[in-house]
């Protein structure tokens, strides 16, 4: 049971990372799939649908509505599971509509309405065979990777000088807005901690009295103090991470005087050593000499 129980967590410890990574992935894909590859695809078939039918896309266009299109609960006399895209591509309407139109030169005032209905039922099965040809073919990553385009086109235009200003000022002017004021600036600072193009750096490794006097714990200094506390204190403070063991992506951040620190002869990476395996790893450690025994 023993072994069981290490090797499970040796192995989950393995593959988590990967897992949660994969994760990540999946949901970033899904995020903007949804929210914007999706509406940039529709806008795709509908000047696609403009241009005529994807003939040349598709093999038999009933056939293939039934296979790609979106299911629906309705079946039809031989079993088969029908789609929203075949009800329109198959609708009578089209039939129907066509035989309302008035012979070529006796239209009158009324006919335009038909000629409309006629067009519009038109419009509805070109763009229903453009829906079933994008998901036969995948196109609908052609708006993925569009999506992906215009995100990077917009933050190469916010990097410039003329986009900071843009940026600015629909900031300024989202702010100033009832209702959204007061969740957009919350949802910002989260969106800056995750996503900012910016990285953490440690200045230096201490040893400090934490969480109490007489117990040192590592630290890593972070740099100055909140302006309100140094004008407080006289003495000079500076700001420290305690990470916790055996995570030290997790911690504690305090703010003590300098003089109640020690500086160490530590790297960054070897203070992160020393606390992920609890001491254990320490920097320029060697292995004890076995002590000799003296013969006679």
């Amino acid at each position: 049971m023993e072994d069981f129980k290490r090797f499970f967590f040796r192995g989950l410890t393995a593959l988590l990372p990967t897992i949660l990574t994969i994760a990540a992935l999946v949901w970033a894909y899904d995020f903007i799939d949804r929210n914007i590859a999706r509406h940039l695809t529709n806008v795709l078939i509908r000047v696609y649908a403009a241009t005529g039918e994807p003939t040349f896309l598709l093999g038999d266009a009933e056939e293939d509505a039934l296979i790609h299109g979106t299911p629906i609960n309705e079946w039809d006399d031989r079993g088969r599971r029908l789609t929203e895209e075949y009800k329109i591509i198959t609708l009578d309407i089209l039939a129907e509509e066509r035989d309302k139109l008035p012979p070529e030169g006796q239209a009158t005032a009324a006919d335009p309405i038909d000629q409309r209905d006629w067009d519009r039922a038109q419009r509805a099965r070109r763009q229903a065979l453009w829906q079933v040809a994008f998901a036969k073919w995948k196109l609908h990553l052609v708006g993925f990777l569009l999506a992906v385009v215009i995100v990077y086109f917009m933050g190469f235009f916010l990097a410039s000088l003329a986009g900071k200003a843009t940026w600015r000022l629909v900031e300024r002017l989202l702010r100033r807005t009832p209702l959204v004021r007061a969740v957009y600036p919350n949802i910002k600072q989260v969106t800056d901690f995750l996503l900012a193009d910016r990285t953490l750096t440690f200045s230096g490794v201490v040893a400090v009295q934490y969480p109490r006097y007489g117990i040192w714990s590592l630290g890593l200094r972070t740099g100055s103090p909140m302006q309100k506390i140094q004008k407080t204190v006289e003495d000079e403070l500076v700001t420290i991470f305690i990470p916790s063991s055996p995570t030290p992506i997790t911690g504690y951040c305090i703010t003590v005087p300098v003089k109640d620190t020690i500086d160490l002869d530590m790297t960054i990476d070897e203070a992160l050593r020393y606390t992920i395996s609890a001491g254990v790893i320490k920097p320029g450690a060697v292995l004890p000499q076995p002590k000799s025994e003296d013969k006679d």
